[in-house]
């Protein structure tokens, strides 16, 4: 999959803006908080449907202004295609595909990219949440009817979580039922991925460390079931307790994954090189998994994480990027990358030649 070009209309800081892109690597390059992250978040966009840093719509808007707009135009299994985000201040955003309006689950996965940023390093140290968003993202973009799986999820916990709070649980049974189908095949999907990251990202990490560590991976779930009816058992058996927290104590939104090397846990034993070794390979290993299931290597975003990982670390990724659409943000031009479409970002103003 090839980004062509993005045009952006009163996006962040960004008034108006059209971007072309090369088919090897491009360069973001400018001071920071000048509107390169910025061009990053629009077009992670187009794959989570979602800001990467966890904005509002309405932060996307120019200050002072009601409407924004993101605009690409990319090539995918041999046509050129479109793809638009239109944010607005008093009404939900719009979606668009080949100039058709569409639903969030039509849109997923059409535009493919995997993204890497400084505070994606340390995902194995974070909490959960930060685990189970990962993949929840990069199934989404294998198979995006799993993003209408995670909604009905999501409404049906919201409105267990309500009755448990308000003490009205006379409806509880029905809820537990539709809960337990749910939770047991968003696990089940995660587990699969999660098998398939571990076949691609342990042969990554393993070369990373010169063939010195062997990684494995282990998804906990919060309650060990071999079934639906299993979980609707324990949801059942703790429904005393559940009442008193107020809220749902085992399901899906409570699973996590375990990352080894060499049989020691990476988040209590690994250093903070071997984790974020760990992470690139998780990343790397995303974007082996898209090829293999779209048939297209996907776009790889890098934003500012080369000034975060050492040398090895950086030669290794620069490796693996060669001959793959790529755009990194950085403050300046990258000395092993010299053959590079170098595009400067100034005060959200964008230039072929720095000014």
């Amino acid at each position: 999959m090839i980004l062509k070009t993005l045009t952006l209309s009163g996006f962040r800081n960004i008034e108006s803006a059209r971007v072309e892109f090369d088919e090897g690597v491009n360069i973001l390059c400018g001071n920071n908080a000048q509107g390169k992250t910025n061009i990053m978040e629009a077009i992670r966009f187009f794959s989570e449907c979602r800001s990467f840093r966890g904005a509002s719509d309405k932060e996307m808007i120019l200050s002072g202004e009601k409407f924004a707009s993101v605009f690409a135009e990319f090539e995918k299994n041999g046509r050129t295609q479109t793809a638009e985000v239109r944010f607005f201040s008093e009404k939900r955003r719009e979606l668009y595909l080949n100039d058709c309006k569409v639903q969030p689950k039509e849109f997923m996965g059409n535009f493919n990219s995997v993204l890497f940023y400084p505070e994606q390093l340390t995902l194995i140290k974070n909490g959960p949440d930060n685990r189970r968003r990962f993949m929840d993202v990069s199934v989404c973009q294998i198979r995006p009817v799993y993003y209408t799986l995670l909604s009905q999820f999501s409404r049906v916990l919201q409105q267990r979580n309500a009755l448990l709070k308000s003490g009205d649980t006379l409806t509880l049974d029905i809820w537990d039922e539709r809960f337990a189908k749910l939770s047991f095949l968003v696990t089940k999907t995660r587990e699969n991925y999660l098998s398939k990251l571990e076949k691609h990202a342990a042969p990554i990490a393993n070369e990373i460390s010169g063939g010195a560590e062997n990684m494995t991976l282990r998804y906990t779930p919060s309650f060990e079931a071999e079934d639906e009816n299993d979980l609707y058992t324990e949801l059942v058996n703790n429904r005393e307790r559940d009442r008193e927290l107020g809220y749902t104590s085992v399901g899906a939104h409570k699973d996590d994954f375990e990352t080894y090397l060499n049989g020691k846990n990476v988040k209590i034993y690994g250093s903070q090189g071997q984790q974020r070794s760990c992470v690139m390979s998780f990343k790397l290993a995303e974007a082996e998994i898209l090829s293999d299931t779209v048939g297209e290597y996907p776009l790889v975003l890098l934003d500012d994480v080369f000034s975060e990982l050492d040398t090895g670390r950086r030669n290794y990724i620069t490796g693996k990027i060669v001959g793959k659409q790529v755009i990194i943000t950085s403050c300046d031009p990258i000395p092993m990358l010299t053959d590079s479409n170098l595009i400067f970002v100034e005060n959200g103003s964008v230039h072929s030649v720095p000014v």
